[in-house]
């Protein structure tokens, strides 16, 4: 008698442990449905991330001269104003460059006619560069400033080209 009372525990004690662990693993199916449904939404709603900066909607500006002539000498410096209005999603940045060269008896303006596209790095780097190729930036974020080489129709590199953010 006593061996078929400890059977049929042992029953009852293996059909719990079933029990249990169909209850333990339709939690976990609902837990991991829930996460992913997190996952999903977060995806969609439009955060901050750490270590990555955002620019989106900010323009920075900068002025620099470009030599124009051979490279022993130059004949001709050009003060250029160049600003940044930037666009970004995730780490996929847009700019638009807005050029303007100052030779003092003449201005010439690109207003709104330059699109760089580019990627941003966690690590602050950014690399943009036009469809045509005819205006390059790469650089990084150093505190407040934005630091790097600009490059005018791929063969009028400037370096070292400090922007500000001005808006």
């Amino acid at each position: 008698m006593n061996r078929h009372r400890t059977r049929g525990t042992a029953r009852l004690t293996a059909a719990a442990r079933l029990t249990a662990a169909a209850r333990l693993t339709a939690a976990a199916r609902l837990t991991a449905a829930a996460l992913l449904a997190t996952l999903v939404l977060a995806a969609c709603v439009p955060i901050s991330t750490p270590f990555l900066r955002n620019v989106d909607g900010q323009t920075w500006a900068a002025r620099f001269d470009v030599a124009v002539g051979t490279a022993e000498a130059p004949v001709l410096r050009l003060p250029v104003d160049l600003a940044l209005t930037f666009r970004q999603n995730w780490t996929n940045v847009t700019a638009d460059a807005s050029l303007e060269y100052d030779a003092g008896l003449f201005r010439l303006n690109t207003s709104g006619l330059v699109e760089l596209t580019g990627r941003m790095g966690l690590d602050d780097h950014l690399g943009l560069e036009s469809a045509s190729g005819g205006l390059t930036f790469d650089g990084r974020f150093v505190g407040d400033r934005l630091i790097g080489t600009v490059a005018i129709a791929g063969v009028v590199p400037v370096g070292d080209v400090v922007f500000v953010r001005v808006r």
